[in-house]
């Protein structure tokens, strides 16, 4: 191929992939759409420049030629404090990941204890079994998989044993806010110099919202995200905290071990992120918690059982669908994704099954979901499991994505 067939390729699969999305139901739990305002505010010249700081100082760049870069990240930075209720954001790590790697290894020492929720991204076991071989030990939180929650009991006695360091706390199985305050009166009798870290990536923008629940106000010391699952901003991450030193020793780690340059296309279109939350933040996360009640009620009624059902499914965006009965997880999200219904395969506590599903609603709630499609989104899901040819499935999952063609919960609208 000569050079203008292999551009022609590439604009082909893009559209291929554009064509192809347009048709499915995309249910991951960690991905979500921007508005075409924040899409307009991610600046591609911005990806062209260097932003290097060291410490906390935003002012103190590396690279000259970045007066409007530093007063464009301090001002997305005071709409984050705002929204927050955050003295200290930092916005270089490049994912929710990096962000909980940076905090860990920032507030840890050799030797130190890490109690961490191992269904979530447990970041001192990250380190310690990394080639880095940091000397870390990480215990498992103790779970309650009925309730799908920490198992508080168990967790205090293993704080009063252990006397931990570090708590990490969140999960990529977030139904139901966790007992951060219980939690934080314990570490602050077992060892006063230890911290707290809540992994809000998941419902970061419902706690924008007002709706799931304010872990500054219970007792975190450190909120660790990313910015692109229910807050439906460009992907990044993000670290907040409202005490100075903390920031310090966070900012010292971000830079130079684990940044350079952060991306600083994204920081625009996050403020336009920030700005829309306050203007549309509680009837955005109110309309996400609803749709996925309804959808888990509407999947319960048609026999799939649901993880956290006597506790009305769940109050964030994501449901745990049980579905043993069907066949294993990752088979059955391969069968959905046939029927152009994404989703993904979920492992479940012991007693709870052995098969699960887990889905999200915030794509489609800012697409346009209300409750009163939920039945028959679950029926096209319950299609899918139960082996209906992809043929017969497809033109009504298309059907309803074509439905959802207008996003809500932005300025634009």
């Amino acid at each position: 191929m000569n050079a203008n067939e292999k551009v022609q390729k590439l604009a082909s699969l893009l559209d291929k992939h554009h064509e192809y999305r347009e048709t499915c139901l995309n249910l991951i739990a960690s991905e979500n759409t921007p508005s075409p305002l924040v899409e307009a505010l991610f600046d591609e010249k911005l990806a062209r420049r260097y932003g290097n700081y060291a410490g906390i100082d935003l002012y103190q760049r590396n690279y000259k030629g970045n007066r409007y870069i530093a007063e464009i990240e301090a001002y997305t930075q005071a709409l984050a404090k705002e929204l927050f209720g955050a003295a200290y954001v930092d916005f270089r790590p490049l994912s929710g990941n990096i962000a909980g790697i940076a905090t860990t290894f920032a507030l840890a020492a050799p030797g130190d204890t890490a109690l961490e929720v191992h269904n979530g991204h447990h970041y001192a076991h990250k380190l310690a079994a990394s080639p880095l071989k940091v000397e870390l030990q990480s215990i498992p939180i103790p779970w309650d998989g009925d309730r799908s929650n920490i198992h508080l009991g168990a967790t205090l006695a293993l704080i009063e044993k252990h006397r931990p360091e570090l708590i990490n706390i969140g999960s990529g199985v977030f139904l139901f806010p966790q007992p951060v305050a219980a939690l934080k009166q314990a570490m602050r009798q077992a060892n006063p110099d230890s911290y707290l870290i809540y992994d809000a990536a998941h419902v970061i923008g419902l706690i924008a919202g007002g709706r799931f629940q304010s872990p500054f106000d219970e007792g975190a010391d450190v909120i660790i995200s990313s910015t692109h699952k229910t807050l439906a901003g460009p992907q990044g991450g993000m670290i907040l905290t409202n005490d100075k030193s903390i920031a310090e020793r966070i900012g010292g780690t971000l830079y130079p071990l684990l940044m350079s340059n952060h991306h600083l296309s994204r920081l625009p279109a996050l403020a336009g992120t920030f700005v829309e939350w306050m203007a549309c933040g509680k009837a955005h996360a109110d309309a996400i918690v609803a749709n996925a009640k309804a959808l888990g009620q509407a999947l319960a009624l048609r026999g799939v059982p649901m993880l956290g059902a006597e506790l009305g499914f769940t109050e964030s965006h994501t449901l745990i669908l049980i579905v043993d009965a069907y066949g294993e997880g990752s088979a059955l999200a391969a069968q959905l994704e046939a029927c152009h219904i994404i989703a993904g395969a979920a492992a479940l506590s012991a007693g709870a099954g052995t098969a699960g599903l887990r889905i999200g609603v915030q794509e489609i709630t800012r697409w346009g979901m209300t409750p009163a499609d939920a039945p028959e989104i679950a029926d096209c899901l319950v299609a899918a499991l139960s082996g209906q040819a992809p043929e017969v499935v497809k033109p009504d999952v298309a059907r309803l994505a074509r439905r959802f063609n207008t996003i809500r919960f932005t300025l634009d609208a």
